[in-house]
């Protein structure tokens, strides 16, 4: 007897999921390797003050996630929303450049979905190469930010790259980059109340993609110099 479509859905959902946290953990144990470094995070949040574009996968996950943790508390509930609907009232963002006048919707005096934070904010700085304005130390012989990138971060990313493609597969509909507050809220509150905020808002805040771009290039496919793979003095952690 051929599985219910509702049931293969749901299934498919749940292994897609669970490859995603397995990412997820990965990178994390990765930042824990980075940070033990001379190289490592300074917590400064200058990379906080962005607007991230996500593929509709990790929105859900964030979503699913944050109404776990407050399914309990209406309040935070609403809270939340209220700081998802105002990121759309930042009115220097650009979609191109990800940057505007206010800081992540989910920062506030430091990340608060830190335990289910995206790929790309585990990945910045570990696998993917710092901005000019981080204050982290830089390598002294080539003055590069320290990356990971090892064949292990390559298989990583690709491993991530396909869970997306597997749930665009299988989600069509929701194949796609979007500004991330637009794509949390999809799955947080009525059609009839995201109709309404996307009719006051500006354009750019409803652009969407088709499948999924970094935030940033990795450093080791655009610089020959960073494709020597350092040798780390201690173990890179691969799952």
């Amino acid at each position: 007897m051929a599985e219910p479509r509702e049931a293969f859905l749901a299934r498919r959902d749940g292994e897609l999921q669970t490859r995603l946290r397995a990412v997820h953990d990965t990178l994390t144990d990765l930042q824990d390797a980075h940070n033990a470094t001379p190289y490592k995070c300074h917590r400064h949040g200058a990379c906080c003050n962005v607007g991230l574009q996500l593929h509709y996968m990790e929105c859900e996950y964030i979503a699913q996630n944050l109404k776990a943790a407050y399914k309990d508390d209406k309040r935070m509930q609403a809270a939340v929303v209220s700081r998802l609907e105002h990121a759309f009232d930042d009115e220097a963002w650009t979609w191109g450049s990800s940057v505007g006048d206010h800081l992540c919707a989910f920062f506030e005096d430091g990340c608060t979905i830190y335990p289910f934070r995206p790929s790309v904010c585990r990945m910045y700085g570990v696998t993917l190469e710092v901005d000019e304005w981080c204050p982290r130390k830089r390598m002294e012989t080539t003055n590069e930010p320290y990356v990971f990138a090892q064949k292990e971060t390559d298989r990583l990313s690709a491993e991530f790259y396909r869970t997306l493609d597997n749930y665009g597969r299988l989600h069509p509909e929701r194949d796609y980059t979007v500004y991330m507050p637009r794509g949390v809220l999809e799955f947080l509150v009525t059609p009839a109340r995201l109709a309404k905020l996307k009719a006051r808002t500006a354009p750019k805040f409803w652009k969407r993609q088709k499948g999924y771009r970094t935030q940033y290039d990795a450093s080791y496919t655009k610089k020959p110099s960073a494709r020597t793979n350092v040798k780390f003095p201690f173990p890179i952690p691969v799952k």
